[in-house]
């Protein structure tokens, strides 16, 4: 009788083992900067340990993808202000803005100087999922017109509250909500991420909004 219970008491604690192993939770993201030619104003990330050895390869490639084409972009800059007789600049930058419970944001920034009174920066958001494997748009979160009314009428309330922010004669028409609107997620729902003048002047910069879940859900 004694071999059995310590048989069954075996067995049950070689039970619990394995579920506790089962749901250990899944690992940060290792995030490294890198420099496109060595160029220290060409920053941009590369990843390890992200979910699969191949959604790993495809986020290091979206990266390296942004980088070449802002390469390309800072050299015309170049050409233009040696010929226009300016002194041109072009720089990235990137900001992680989620890396938890299976989830990657980065922000890739990229300030441009064309001469003139000041220069822009255009901010585009990179989005994983590393349960499904993919990279994640607004529009795969807002699925319906439904989910973006609520979020755009909940922008539109929170910009009309702020006038000195944002612009007074806003229009909820107005705010860009599309595949290619950045944002990253947050613990609590998702941040929308507003490129310059789109709903603030240049002054106000690049606006954030925090969106909370129970909004769109």
């Amino acid at each position: 009788m004694k071999k059995i219970i310590i048989g069954f008491l075996f067995l049950c604690a070689f039970s619990v083992s394995a579920h506790l192993v089962g749901a250990e939770p899944v690992k940060n993201v290792i995030v490294e900067t890198e420099y496109y030619d060595d160029i220290e104003e060409l920053k941009f990330p590369q990843v390890k340990h992200a979910g699969t050895p191949k959604l790993t390869r495809k986020i290091n490639k979206d990266f390296k993808d942004y980088i070449e084409k802002a390469a390309a972009m800072r050299k015309q800059n170049e050409e233009a202000g040696r010929k226009y007789g300016y002194k041109p600049d072009f720089q990235t930058e990137f900001e992680v803005k989620y890396n938890t419970d299976g989830k990657l944001s980065i922000l890739m920034s990229s300030y441009i100087f064309t001469g003139g009174a000041h220069g822009s920066t255009v901010v585009e958001s990179y989005n994983y999922d590393l349960m499904e494997k993919q990279r994640v748009y607004l529009t795969d979160i807002l699925q319906t017109p439904g989910q973006q009314e609520k979020v755009k009428q909940y922008v539109y309330t929170y910009a009309k509250a702020r006038p000195e922010i944002f612009y007074p004669d806003l229009k909820k028409e107005d705010i860009p909500l599309d595949e290619k609107t950045a944002f990253f997620y947050t613990d609590n729902g998702i941040a929308l991420v507003f490129q310059q003048y789109d709903i603030a002047p240049y002054v106000s910069g690049n606006q954030v909004i925090k969106i909370p879940k129970k909004v769109y859900s």
